[in-house]
């Protein structure tokens, strides 16, 4: 295993998977495609980076103390973790409702997708130095920055959705929404049962 892993690092082949990721995300999705073994520690390890420079991108447009240190070892398995279970939800809840529209299982490209998908967000570092530099609204910018490359990470994987199942984008889009939907879903009735017991038991008080 180890040695398959350093011949495909090796063969330079994972540049072609960043850079479809960027430009042509239905190629990425046809290489990963083709694969007889998905590439998912490259999909992690694109996380991992992204992660960290997310870190980084925060510390530019604040004023740093010793508790930087932990931000950048703790906080950043925090933000890897939080990042995975992200990435879990949405591959979970796509994947499930495919399925229910009559498309076969496909877990496991779905999510090396969305893991490259990640990778334009690793941009918001150079950006947010840029504007840090020159001193320019660093902190408006650094969400302006995250919010747009998220929108780009969201269309790399509406358009993954679209050429694994063959759906038209807005069908893939609205896929796509569904676990961002749903989860809002739940955690409004969470919200509302917690409410609803909180004041059930101030009532009996």
């Amino acid at each position: 295993m180890m040695s398959q892993s350093l011949a495909s690092v090796r063969s330079l082949k994972w540049v072609d998977y960043l850079y479809f990721a960027l430009l042509e995300p239905r190629r990425l999705v046809t290489r990963i495609s083709d694969e007889a073994s998905k590439p998912y520690w490259g999909a992690l390890l694109v996380v991992l980076v992204v992660s960290f420079a997310k870190i980084l991108a925060s510390s530019l447009v604040t004023v740093n103390t010793q508790f930087f240190y932990q931000k950048i070892t703790y906080g950043l398995m925090l933000v890897f973790l939080i990042n995975l279970v992200k990435i879990a939800v949405i591959v979970l809840f796509v994947d499930m409702l495919c399925q229910c529209m009559g498309f076969p299982g496909m877990v496991k490209t779905i999510f090396a997708v969305v893991g490259y998908a990640f990778f334009p967000q690793i941009f918001v570092l150079p950006l947010v130095y840029i504007v840090k530099v020159f001193s320019f609204a660093p902190v408006f910018f650094l969400s302006v920055f995250s919010i747009s490359l998220s929108v780009w990470s969201a269309i790399i994987v509406i358009v993954g959705i679209s050429e694994i199942h063959s759906m038209p984008f807005t069908k893939s889009a609205l896929v796509y929404l569904f676990p961002y939907a749903a989860v809002g879903v739940i955690a409004f009735l969470i919200a509302l049962l917690g409410v609803m017991s909180i004041l059930g038991y101030l009532a009996a008080m």
